[in-house]
């Protein structure tokens, strides 16, 4: 793998797997129209630990502060939260490979993802939400953790789906931005648990691997904050315009 490739890989992994316009998708989008192979496994599992670093230093003070609380709910929430995932994740695992090689597939979710945003956004913002992170429930995080389950498919979005999810809760933009990611962490820890236990580790070069970590990192942090400046502005709909316009282009080019 080329130095431009491993940094192009990064920029779309800090990018896309933030902004709520599906990681998953673009990485298919670009392996079809640039004929990047599959990226090696280490490589890739190096490429996700950049965004799971971006979201524990994003979010640092209020992790240490929700430990030194030893704070129940949220560690209900994780658990209960990341359950649907894990299960639809269990029973779609034969099934992973055909879907992500299907760009078709792909261009539709992302058309049924952006018209999604967009009567959400309406539907949120009748009556603006503004629950706080004390108001939690179980119930709350089987409906937030259900729609995190539907981001498996490329496409979908995960920080859409959990944000919205959230919003639809009523909890208020910053506290549906922090469970969001709150909840990315034991599902993508989950997911690398599971891709080193399932793959041997190849001999990528270490050098080229821990570049593209850093510049991951470094991606993943400055679009969290953009993320957050267009959520605390009501504009989550700009992203359903982007990936209904995109699906509609890369299905009608099909």
């Amino acid at each position: 793998m080329a130095l431009w490739e491993a940094l192009f890989l990064s920029f779309i992994q800090g990018s896309t797997e933030f902004l709520p316009i599906s990681s998953s998708g673009h990485l298919v989008l670009f392996q079809k129209i640039l004929g990047f192979s599959q990226p090696p496994v280490f490589f890739d599992i190096l490429l996700h630990t950049g965004s799971l670093l971006a979201v524990i230093i994003f979010f640092h003070q209020q992790i240490l502060a929700m430990i030194k609380a030893k704070d129940k709910k949220i560690l209900l929430f994780l658990i209960l939260g990341t359950l649907p995932v894990a299960i639809v994740g269990y029973f779609l695992n034969s099934k992973i490979e055909a879907i992500f090689n299907s760009l078709k597939l792909v261009s539709l979710m992302w058309i049924l993802f952006g018209i999604f945003i967009l009567l959400s956004q309406k539907l949120i913002y009748k009556n603006p939400p503004n629950r706080k992170l004390e108001q939690i429930t179980w119930s709350d995080a089987l409906f937030i953790g259900a729609f995190q389950a539907i981001a498996i498919f490329p496409g979908v979005s995960r920080s859409g789906m959990t944000i919205i999810g959230s919003l639809l809760r009523k909890f208020s933009p910053k506290t549906s931005f922090f469970l969001s990611f709150i909840l990315f962490i034991p599902a993508i820890f989950g997911a690398l648990v599971l891709e080193i236990k399932n793959n041997s580790l190849d001999g990528t070069d270490l050098r080229l691997g821990f570049l593209s970590l850093v510049f991951t990192t470094i991606f993943s942090l400055i679009f969290l904050k953009i993320l957050q400046n267009v959520l605390q502005s009501n504009k989550l709909y700009l992203f359903g315009i982007y990936c209904l316009c995109l699906g509609l282009l890369v299905f009608l080019i099909l």
